[in-house]
């Protein structure tokens, strides 16, 4: 009896039970530690030839406003004149606060058809700070003078004569309410378009549209006829005040309802001159400095 105990606790192998054997094998365990391929960002439109198309560059003296990414806060719009593909767009203003309770690092968002909350979506564009601060200094400005500011888009934003696009920010970084600070006029001098702050509010913006080979063709458009270099050799013009106007144009105050300026909770529009301690000329003296 005692050989027989001693046989059974050698050291062959115990078979296992077909549940042991399921248990250990967990066919369907996920492996961890798999990295998933980053979402590619969509190429910049490749086209033939680029042109200005919208236009606005009236602007207020000592006024900015700020793109928040909540809706009915987050947009401005304007009606395309050609047809083609939107490659960029030029915001005027400068730098915001670098350490602020109110302004992210950086914004991005989309371009919408018609509608700046249901309209078909295109495209992607960004702007960050650096790059602000970047562009500024290559027009020979500091963080927090104002010049223009380039946005190019990525992605296909088919722009179509006489159709109303709203430029729609979706995404502040820094858990931040606002970004930028840019440049707006008063008293609706482009009926086309707005700014989403008041119904006679537009932004200074320039928009270009761009035509690839194959729309070239479809249209016909000589070689010789094409414009050539356009953009990169074009000259900026200053965006024109409003102040230094002889005979502005009519503003019935009275029917112009105040802005809700408020965000919920702490989301409320910081000041134009919220910490802004640079001195510098006004838009005005560097005008028209040279003329009197």
């Amino acid at each position: 009896m005692t050989c027989i105990l001693l046989l059974g606790c050698g050291t062959d192998p115990v078979e296992k039970t077909p549940e042991e054997n399921a248990t250990i094998a967990q066919p369907n365990v996920v492996e961890t530690g798999i990295t998933l391929p980053a979402e590619a960002e969509p190429d910049y439109p490749k086209v033939k030839i680029e042109e200005l198309d919208h236009s606005q560059e009236f602007f207020k003296e000592q006024h900015t406003t700020s793109f928040s990414y909540l809706p009915r806060k987050n947009w401005t719009s304007f009606t395309a004149t050609k047809d083609g593909l939107l490659t960029k767009m030029l915001l005027y203003g400068k730098a915001n606060l670098l350490e602020s309770p109110h302004y992210g690092l950086s914004m991005s968002g989309f371009v919408r058809e018609k509608n700046p909350d249901k309209g078909p979506k295109f495209g992607k564009w960004s702007l960050t700070r650096d790059e602000i601060v970047e562009q500024l200094a290559s027009q020979g400005l500091g963080p927090r003078e104002d010049g223009w500011l380039t946005i190019r888009i990525r992605g296909t934003v088919p722009q179509r004569a006489g159709t109303k696009y709203f430029v729609v920010c979706d995404r502040i970084t820094e858990n931040k309410a606002w970004f930028g600070e840019f440049a707006f006029a008063e008293e609706d001098p482009y009926e086309f378009g707005r700014h989403w702050l008041n119904p006679k509010h537009d932004l200074v913006l320039r928009t270009y549209v761009g035509k690839t080979e194959e729309q070239l063709k479809l249209i016909q458009v000589a070689d010789q006829d094409e414009p050539k270099n356009l953009v990169q050799d074009e000259f900026l013009p200053e965006p024109i005040s409003q102040n230094a106007r002889e005979a502005p144009l009519p503003y019935n105050q009275g029917n112009t309802s105040t802005p809700d300026n408020t965000l919920n909770g702490d989301f409320s529009l910081p000041s134009a001159n919220e910490g802004n301690q640079t001195k510098k000329k006004s838009m005005f003296d560097r005008l028209f400095k040279n003329k009197n």
